[in-house]
């Protein structure tokens, strides 16, 4: 009995060594990190039964990081976000810029929201222009949904990196009607196009 106990303390003394050394093996996660530029841009277009308008939020004055783990494993799993301040869109129309404030309700959720969740693959540091899908979860007025974008990717000459994205959403994803004006003579269609330019500087 006596040396079953020896047999099993110097076992477990074994794998109490072994463990740290066998984390210590593994291959350390390559994890890459950037910061969302000053000068990255969002735009929203829409349209009525009478003409079109466009949003713009020129200047990004957030300070949010997008990271992902790189590896084998695709689709690459991402993490970071990026906000937006509703009172910040300019709709270059005083009456379209409150009407959008009051669809978003943004005097109870002021920010809207892209969480970045994955990418189908990572580009390479000087490559050409790729274009590249991944999904995110999109928060507004307190609803989110997850969906599907197409990215391109492009490298400048400061080296930051560029990712241009994008898609067609509804108000009604997101439980909210779209605004009307003169007694519902003018209708805002119920789809809308939201695309970014991300400046990236990696970190």
């Amino acid at each position: 009995m006596l040396f079953k106990n020896v047999h099993f303390i110097y076992i477990t003394i074994a794998l109490m060594i072994a463990g740290p050394l066998w984390v210590r093996a593994q291959p350390s996660a390559n994890v890459v990190k950037w910061v969302i530029e000053k000068n990255s841009t969002l735009r929203v277009k829409g349209k009525s039964n009478v003409n079109s308008f466009t949003c713009n939020i020129n200047e990004y004055t957030a300070s949010d990081t997008i990271s992902c783990v790189t590896g084998s494993s695709k689709p690459i799993k991402l993490s970071g976000k990026m906000q937006m301040e509703i009172v910040s869109f300019n709709c270059h129309s005083r009456v379209i810029t409150r009407d959008l404030r009051e669809t978003l309700k943004a005097s109870e959720y002021p920010k809207m929201t892209i969480r970045f969740l994955t990418l189908q693959w990572m580009p390479g540091p000087h490559s050409e222009k790729e274009l590249i899908k991944g999904w995110v979860e999109v928060e507004v007025a307190g609803v989110i949904k997850r969906f599907e974008l197409s990215y391109s990717f492009s490298n400048d000459v400061a080296g930051h990196l560029q990712l241009d994205g994008g898609r067609t959403f509804n108000f009604s994803d997101f439980k909210l009607s779209p605004p009307k004006k003169m007694a519902g003579l003018i209708k805002i269609k119920d789809a809308f196009d939201v695309n970014f330019q991300l400046i990236l500087r990696a970190v």
